[in-house]
């Protein structure tokens, strides 16, 4: 059964960082022409961290209003810090070829526009009723048995 929840957890957030990329994609990438090596870099720390969390947050609280709850300012303080990390992690030499100041600045920008705020939620959402509605077909299939 744990197998099946972890499924389930990074399937619907695999699918929010999809939406959410697309979402930003439309919005800045295709008209100012950044480079999508760093929004790629930049989606794949978030929704690592957004999964690490979900993880921790379905195990922990079983109550759907306190998800929300917990969920909308996850989704900011994360999409904020993904920017930063990608400074600490990218070599000095790169900064200067790529004129990383303007494109971290676009980054900052677009995630407060990823939407992220709405979607985690969303996402936690679907995972708890994915999860109790699994529970509640195994365990009566378990009781006909």
């Amino acid at each position: 059964m744990k197998i099946i929840n972890l499924v389930i957890i990074v399937l619907f957030n695999f699918i929010g960082a999809y939406l959410s990329y697309q979402w930003c994609y439309r919005m800045i990438i295709a008209k100012h022409r950044t480079p999508e090596l760093y929004y790629l870099i930049c989606y794949g720390l978030c929704y690592f961290c957004f999964i690490l969390i979900s993880i921790f947050l379905l195990n922990k609280i079983k109550r759907p209003m306190t998800l929300v709850i917990f969920g909308v300012p996850i989704g900011f303080i994360i999409t904020l810090m993904s920017p930063i990390f990608f400074i600490l992690i990218m070599e000095d030499d790169y900064k200067s070829i790529f004129n990383l100041d303007f494109i971290m600045g676009m980054l900052g920008i677009t995630s407060m526009i990823t939407l992220n705020f709405i979607i985690y939620p969303a996402i936690l959402l679907c995972c708890h009723y994915s999860i109790g509605g699994i529970q509640k077909i195994s365990s009566k299939l378990a009781l006909k048995q």
